[in-house]
């Protein structure tokens, strides 16, 4: 009995993850999805498909083989034998509409929903699911943080969404201008990707992940004040589609990883700016209260210690 409990324990899908399509379908008894359900350049699709084409060159039979690893059908196949009320859309899957079936035999490239889509997720952002205050600090925790400040957020389709976070928002106040890179724009992780501007002053910050500006949020160069109000939804930056996406998310942090480097980041800013401003680390005046007294040489000193430009 004790065996079975943890056998099912192991197949609980962690918050903020989703199921692989493999698994959805009931291929595999257990696969999270790590590429934003971009199966085309998903390795481990693609070996899938190879296992399964071998196995039904060796064998004739139709069926998933459950006493062993060998099955000769692919996900596809899996989700077309169910009833069409069953036969869930990819949009459905992730979670980005409450239901909707496919009717296409999953060729999403000539799915006229999923280019209705594809459209609509470019222009919006998805809400953020679920927010944690780390020491006056929101963070979100559906998102990958970078050392700079910025954040990543992979999305269906294999695009990537980009913006500033909290701390980066607080630390830079209310800016003037926010200078946002062009369409088609190729971007490197850790390499300045755009610049911010107040009070004269102009600040480099580092992009997040590599990858090529296919959309950029146009409210933002004329509402900047959006990313001091909603940094991870209203205020994001851009999207990029990203080409080295699984290196570059092992670079930066998430989870409780994202908690910690948010709390140590808090612990230099107040290290930094007690001397000065003569405010304690554990209480005293807000975050943004600090902030709000730095100008000139300091805030351009503080402002390139915690985006590393």
């Amino acid at each position: 009995m004790e065996a079975n409990v943890k056998r099912e324990s192991l197949k609980i899908v962690p918050p903020g993850k989703k199921k692989c399509v493999w698994m959805e379908a009931g291929v595999v008894s257990y696969k999270l999805c790590d590429n934003n359900y971009d199966c085309s350049t998903c390795v481990y699709d693609q070996g899938m498909q190879v296992k399964v084409a071998r196995q039904k060159e060796i064998s004739p039979i139709t069926a998933i083989e459950t006493s062993s690893d060998k099955f000769t059908e692919t996900w596809v196949d899996k989700m077309m034998m169910l009833p069409a009320s069953r036969r869930k859309c990819r949009y459905m899957i992730t979670g980005e509409v409450a239901r909707k079936t496919c009717a296409n035999a999953y060729e999403c490239g000539n799915c006229s929903f999923d280019q209705m889509m594809q459209e609509r997720l470019q222009a919006e952002t998805l809400p953020v699911t679920a927010q944690t205050e780390v020491g006056g600090f929101a963070v979100a925790e559906d998102t990958y943080y970078h050392e700079g400040h910025t954040w990543a957020k992979p999305e269906y389709g294999g695009r990537v969404r980009v913006g500033l976070d909290d701390f980066a928002q607080k630390l830079l106040g209310k800016l003037k201008r926010i200078e946002i890179p062009n369409i088609g724009h190729e971007l490197k992780q850790g390499e300045a990707g755009f610049q911010v501007r107040k009070n004269g002053l102009a600040t480099q910050v580092l992009s997040p992940v590599d990858g090529i500006v296919t959309h950029v949020n146009e409210r933002l160069l004329d509402q900047p004040e959006l990313l001091n109000q909603s940094p991870y939804e209203k205020g994001w930056l851009f999207i990029v589609e990203p080409t080295k996406l699984r290196k570059n998310l092992k670079e930066l942090h998430y989870g409780e990883e994202a908690h910690k480097f948010i709390a140590e980041e808090r612990e230099r800013l107040f290290s930094a700016t007690n001397e000065d401003l003569r405010v304690a680390a554990d209480g005293g005046e807000s975050v943004e209260d600090i902030l709000g007294e730095l100008q000139g040489e300091n805030w351009t000193k503080l402002v390139k210690m915690f985006l590393r430009t």
